[in-house]
């Protein structure tokens, strides 16, 4: 660990800036570097590789936020000449922690030209909502999703946009000794010039803010276990089996990374494979994934490795959910980010002639929209009956959950077979999974179909 320059307990001044008066971020020591635990002992991909735009050194310094008096914040760091044009921004991770009780927030990730006067930001460019669960005083990583092409600007700020009176125990991360400083800009109420960063936080490096991107022959091969079910109290009970191949005649390093159903990561493991070699995993022997009150460990997986330049994949998998116990399996390939995520996706459920029968469904969604009053649904599902006669008006769902748990019986009662429609327009993206079963014994398991070309 490197030493660092400690700033005061606490430093909350009063700025004027030229045009119009602000009040400074607030920014409070962490009281020593402190090491994300899902990444301090991963190495990042080369950009140029993966696609992983990550300025930081992975250690904690400070936190930066907003004054509590105003309804809004905005803090932003430059990115420079990302792989020049024709890329895709498909995501941002944003390191925080809180030190209320409140553990959710709700935020926009905001993008801005880098045109702006001496050198701040510009003109906006695009924004997504973003909900953050799960948040402690521990600082960690939390993932948005969505996809925004650059077009003709390769040097953008990309940053976050929140409201500190309804979220005033929030702060975000900063690393102070790097090498290089990423300019960042803030202001208050999106209204008048912004102030840099630097000028009231000298030691400052960069924020940690990671942006994810996407450029033809350069991209981050991405699969996932949309869900994961381990039984803690029972070693016998239900368990997640996953397997990683490698399709290519080369060697290959890979990412694993263990979420639970709110998108905060729990933990990273490297792995390296041989050509042709399969890396198999049981989720039980993973450390650190804590269980809910019914005993069960819940969440997803996102396996990464650098693609292939000619899109050809790197890697091959496939996931299983084993009880022994009960003398049952199902399982089928994982997810492609890439390519296997809808906007709208339909699959089939069943209940077979025999009591304890019915189709469970795993769903997993791109980005939550939140689940209170007034934030918008992330997904909906129409029931349709084998005519193609929709039964009922679609069921909306509100939820800050990556993945979820649902049994069609839910949705279409004592309908005994049909299909569900889902629409995931509104969280950019996601994929279910149906699992028909009976007695214990799982017979099927499909992953739902997109209505729109991958």
């Amino acid at each position: 660990m490197r030493n660092m320059s400690r700033l005061p307990v606490l430093l909350a001044m009063v700025l004027a800036v030229p045009a119009s008066a602000q009040m400074d971020p607030r920014v409070q020591s962490a009281g020593g570097e402190v090491a994300i635990p899902s990444s301090a002992t991963v190495e990042p991909f080369d950009t140029e590789a993966a696609a992983i735009i990550q300025y930081d050194d992975g250690e904690v310094d400070t936190y930066v936020w907003g004054s509590a008096s105003s309804n809004t914040f905005e803090l932003m760091m430059r990115f420079d000449s990302i792989l020049g044009t024709d890329v895709t921004l498909g995501g941002v991770d944003v390191c925080m922690q809180q030190t209320g009780s409140d553990s959710k927030i709700r935020f926009e990730v905001v993008v801005w030209t880098a045109d702006g006067a001496g050198g701040a930001p510009g003109t906006e460019l695009a924004h997504y909502a973003a909900v953050a669960e799960g948040v402690t005083a521990t600082p960690s990583f939390h993932s948005t999703n969505f996809t925004y092409p650059f077009t003709t600007h390769s040097t953008v700020y990309i940053g976050v946009r929140n409201n500190p009176i309804v979220d005033p125990t929030f702060h975000f991360c900063a690393d102070l000794d790097g090498a290089t400083v990423h300019p960042a800009y803030y202001r208050y109420n999106e209204t008048g010039s912004w102030g840099s960063l630097a000028a009231v936080l000298p030691s400052y490096n960069a924020m940690m803010f990671r942006a994810y991107v996407y450029t033809p022959g350069v991209y981050l091969e991405s699969l996932l276990v949309p869900s994961y079910l381990v039984d803690t109290l029972s070693p016998g009970g239900t368990t997640t089996l996953y397997a990683v191949r490698n399709l290519t005649g080369g060697t290959v390093d890979a990412d694993v990374e263990y979420f639970n159903v709110l998108g905060t990561s729990l933990r990273t493991d490297t792995f390296t494979l041989d050509p042709d070699e399969t890396h198999t995993a049981n989720v039980r022997d993973v450390s650190g994934l804590p269980a809910d009150v019914d005993g069960y460990a819940r969440g997803y997986i996102e396996i990464s490795t650098a693609g292939d330049p000619h899109m050809t994949p790197v890697l091959g998998g496939d996931f299983f959910q084993v009880d022994v116990d009960d003398n049952f399996a199902t399982g089928d390939k994982m997810v492609r980010r890439l390519t296997d995520l809808c906007s709208e996706s339909s699959v089939r459920f069943l209940a077979f002639p025999f009591a304890g029968s019915g189709t469970r469904l795993s769903v997993w969604i791109a980005n939550p929209r939140g689940d209170g009053v007034g934030d918008p649904e992330s997904f909906s599902v129409q029931v349709f009956d084998e005519n193609g006669i929709p039964q009922g008006l679609p069921t909306a769902f509100h939820t800050s959950n990556h993945a979820l748990e649902l049994h069609a019986s839910d949705l279409a009662g004592a309908l005994p077979f049909g299909f569900l429609r889902f629409d995931f327009t509104s969280s950019n993206g996601g994929v279910v999974y149906a699992e028909a079963q009976a007695e214990g014994r799982y017979s099927v398991g499909m992953t739902g179909q997109c209505y729109e070309a991958p």
